[in-house]
């Protein structure tokens, strides 16, 4: 009986102080003096049951035997955070603002005279240049306007000579360069020939829309034809056929409007894997939780997150963050070193207490998952207006990626913040032969906690209550600055040792005969007038526990 007792007490004491301790005990290290006259009856038994100095950062990280499993971490001061980061829960890149689906083809035409009977080619009229517009269409629900485009392209034209003569035909676009030189391409065109293919190639083409600007993204091209002259008369069955139509885009960087877009984000769901959210209700608040998205963009237009985080505790309730709409900063200028490219920024953006709901989201707590949705917004009211000379900037590599990092200071407020465990499958016979029984517990607390035992519960193997035991103030918490630069802090010179005892009736005593389980309800609260109390690493627990009996000798 008495090896059975003895090891029911460190994981009593353990599960009332909510502590993972492994009791060690070493006789030459114990303190016998200390622990063998706090009883008010002599005890014939005196079981040293252990000694230890905990910190808050073992205690909480000595079950992760891999630093990067740890979600409770120190900052560079020691105090205690719980962190949690994840890569790329928000992104967009360029097919999701502007795309160039297959353009539509055009036919045009030269108007030529009516030259049925022949004439000689010194009769003919003066051709003038024809201009004619083409457009380039975009992709998407919201119409772009468009006010530069640097891209490479292809222009495919189906020619028809209804002359008898051999045709020059010149095709410029005076509003673009390829190569940063003028668009001038001839072509000569076979007599009385339909459908003859020619092929401008556009290699670093920019390309200037006309104005005033539209969705109609219009760009002018002329045309302008002579005929060859080869001696004999010159005859016409009809107008030049010009069908053309811009294909293989191979687009770099695009200028303009491009209109109030919403872009759906992807939704996702976060478990921050904090062990301990399970096992703890009550009333507790964080003083200064934060969620703070990393942004790096490379999307040249204003935007604005309208986003959304919901928590779920483990029994399905739930909580919002309902954050505030940002509108995070966006680069406004390509690069001077390459013209092509935007230059990239960096941000974090922010959540906390005072632009959203964290508070009661990470006090409710989310210990079965985060899940978030949501969408951007481009050029949503307040932003900057694009126009010619500040215009929405995206080239073929642009996009955001937004890293998600969550940080709990563990500072914070607590009023009876429930703590539970369950002691399964105890053996303990010959209670009969104890008389008195106690466990004596000396304390040095440097964590700033009261702890309170609300019930022991003893139960039967089917987890009825059989008896219970109440207590009060099992560890006195050390108290903290409540004012000044250290506020929260715990002040070193109120840290006492302190003693105390649990006895048991012999009610409870004749009940250990019978129990298999016990199942412990603590409570864990700050007190300090309201004052959040700041938990570091080195904050430390000395203790020392005894179990002291009673024993009949003679039954």
């Amino acid at each position: 009986m008495i090896r059975k007792f003895k090891s029911l007490i460190p994981f009593l004491l353990a599960s009332v102080l909510a502590l993972s301790i492994q009791s060690c005990f070493d006789g030459d290290d114990y303190d016998f003096d200390k622990l063998s006259d706090q009883v008010d009856w002599t005890p014939n038994m005196i079981v040293p049951a252990g000694y230890g100095t905990y910190s808050l950062w073992y205690l909480l990280n000595q079950h992760e035997a891999d630093p990067a499993d740890q979600t409770i971490v120190l900052d560079a001061e020691g105090f205690l955070h719980i962190k949690y980061l994840e890569e790329d829960i928000f992104t967009y890149n360029v097919a999701d603002v502007i795309n160039f689906p297959t353009q539509t083809a055009l036919d045009l035409s030269y108007s030529l005279p009516s030259l049925g009977v022949g004439i000689p080619h010194a009769s003919l009229p003066t051709f003038l240049p024809q201009t004619d517009q083409i457009q380039v269409i975009t992709g998407g629900s919201t119409a772009i306007t468009l006010y530069e485009l640097d891209l490479n392209a292809n222009l495919r034209f189906l020619l028809s000579n209804p002359l008898n003569k051999f045709v020059v035909l010149s095709v410029s676009i005076p509003n673009g360069k390829a190569g940063g030189t003028a668009i001038n391409e001839v072509f000569t065109l076979d007599p009385g020939t339909p459908n003859q293919e020619r092929i401008l190639n556009l290699t670093d083409l920019n390309l200037g829309f006309n104005i005033p600007y539209t969705t109609n993204n219009d760009v002018d091209i002329v045309f302008n034809i002579t005929v060859v002259d080869d001696g004999g008369l010159v005859t016409s069955s009809g107008d030049l056929g010009i069908n053309l139509e811009v294909q293989n885009i191979d687009f770099q960087l695009a200028q303009g409007d491009f209109g109030n877009q919403n872009i759906l984000l992807d939704a996702g769901n976060i478990d921050m894997d904090v062990d301990f959210w399970d096992d703890i209700e009550g009333e507790y608040q964080f003083a200064n939780p934060q969620i703070s998205l990393h942004m790096e963009n490379s999307v040249g237009v204003p935007f604005q997150i309208n986003a959304d985080i919901i928590g779920y505790a483990s029994d399905g309730s739930s909580a919002t963050l309902n954050p505030d709409a940002l509108q995070p900063n966006y680069p406004q200028t390509v690069s001077v070193t390459n013209p092509l490219a935007i230059d990239a920024i960096t941000e974090i953006i922010t959540y906390d207490k005072n632009n959203s709901d964290i508070v009661d989201l990470m006090a409710l707590p989310p210990s079965d998952r985060l899940e978030y949705t949501g969408n951007i917004a481009l050029n949503p009211v307040g932003a900057i207006a694009p126009s010619p000379t500040t215009p929405n900037l995206i080239s073929n590599n642009s996009a955001i990626g937004v890293d998600i990092e969550i940080d709990i200071p563990l500072d914070f407020t607590a009023n009876k913040l429930m703590l539970r465990d369950t002691i399964d499958d105890l053996d303990i016979s010959d209670a009969d032969k104890i008389m008195n029984a106690a466990v004596v517990i000396v304390t040095e607390n440097g964590y700033p906690l009261d702890v309170m035992i609300d019930k022991i519960y003893f139960t039967d193997a089917a987890y009825t209550v059989i008896d219970s035991i109440s207590d009060e103030n099992v560890i006195d918490a050390a108290t903290v600055f409540t004012s000044g630069a250290k506020i929260g802090e715990v002040d070193p010179s109120s840290i006492k040792e302190v003693e105390h005892q649990i006895k048991l009736t012999q009610t409870q005593i004749v009940n250990l005969n019978k129990t298999k389980n016990l199942i412990i309800n603590a409570s864990v609260s700050t007190s300090n007038g309201g004052v959040p109390v700041k938990l570091m690493g080195d904050y430390e627990l000395k203790f020392t526990l005894s179990v002291q009996a009673q024993i009949d000798l003679n039954n």
